[in-house]
């Protein structure tokens, strides 16, 4: 069967991230694109539209000195949904570092990303990570 096409778009968004272009990963946002972080850590809430985004994703960068990482074990999609199965690793300056299974998932439309929901499998440690616990 073959790759639904909304796989390769979340595809190299996750690719061009890994690759700190930022730019890149963004490319295929809907302009009113929302990204849902839950939990009570300092990026936690709604960051609605590409300058919100970027500026927390800029802001875990910092964080971590650009050690985040995201192993993708797997990627699934259809018309209207993707889901990223990952490993989250980072570390911070102070020895800190978290190593956590998550999921990411997305709301799609006409090739371009709507919502993505960030779904760790350990909120608080994921919190405590990012609040410099």
């Amino acid at each position: 069967m073959a790759e639904h096409p909304n796989v390769a778009v979340v595809r190299n968004a996750y690719d061009a991230f890994a690759k700190g272009d930022l730019e890149g990963a963004l490319a295929d946002l809907a302009d009113d694109c929302v990204f849902h972080f839950g939990g009570d850590g300092p990026n936690s809430g709604d960051h609605k539209g590409r300058e919100a985004i970027s500026a927390a994703l800029v802001k875990n960068f910092e964080l971590t000195e650009g050690t985040q990482a995201l192993d993708i074990k797997g990627i699934y999609a259809d018309d209207d949904h993707g889901a990223v199965v990952i490993h989250e690793t980072a570390s911070r300056p102070d020895g800190a570092s978290i190593a956590l299974d998550e999921v990411h998932v997305l709301r799609l439309r006409d090739g371009k990303i709507l919502d993505l929901w960030d779904l760790p499998d350990d909120i608080q440690a994921h919190d405590d990570f990012f609040d410099g616990k």
